[in-house]
Order: C-alpha cells, then sequence, then structure tokens
C-alpha cells in the first residue's frame, strides 16, 4: 500500500511538473512572444530544471505543441459547453461560434 502511494505521489509530481511548464510556456509566450521566450526563462518562471523541461519535452518548440493542444482543448470545451444538444441546430450553432469568439478574444490566447 505504501508503495502504490508513492507511486502516486511521484505520477502527481510528473503531472504538476509538466502543467507547471506548460502553464509558465503559455504565459511567456503570449507576453514575449514564441521567438523572443528561451527555455531558460521558462524553467525560471515554472521553478525546475532544465533536465525537467527535456525530460517532458523534446525541445521548445514540442512545448509549444503542448500549449496549442491544451488551449485547443480548452476553447473546444467551452464551445461545446455552450451549445448543448438539446438546442436546435441553428442556435447550437450560433451559441458555439459565440463561445468561440469570445474565447479567442480572452487575453492570452
Amino acid at each position: 500500500m505504501q508503495r502504490e502511494s508513492a507511486r502516486r505521489s511521484n505520477r502527481d509530481r510528473t503531472e504538476a511538473t509538466r502543467a507547471d511548464l506548460i502553464d509558465a510556456a503559455r504565459k511567456l509566450f503570449t507576453e514575449k512572444s514564441y521567438a523572443e521566450t528561451g527555455t531558460p526563462e521558462i524553467v525560471a518562471a515554472a521553478g525546475v530544471t532544465r533536465g525537467a523541461l527535456y525530460h517532458h519535452f523534446a525541445d521548445k518548440q514540442a512545448l509549444f505543441a503542448a500549449v496549442v493542444e491544451q488551449e485547443a482543448a480548452a476553447v473546444a470545451e467551452e464551445v461545446e459547453r455552450a451549445s448543448p444538444a438539446s438546442l436546435p441546430a441553428r442556435d447550437a450553432l450560433i451559441a458555439g461560434s459565440d463561445a468561440y469568439l469570445a474565447a479567442m478574444r480572452a487575453p492570452g490566447r
């Protein structure tokens, strides 16, 4: 039991480190741009080591892809939430479109 608990804790820490890297990268990419952001800045902002960055991502481009993937998933969830299947098709299309446009106007996107 204790070993299982330790594994879960390691997994939680691993997931938290990955999330911290993605969050830090998203913030820096939106503030400065992808080209102007270096990996040393990202690891410093995330509070992790360079080794942790490269454990989770092959390079800055792979980290950027993870940021984009996470943002796309968040936008898709917002659109789905705004356009439930119970709405008539036309209303769902309008509600989903409005939600998409609102998501694109959100700071940091």
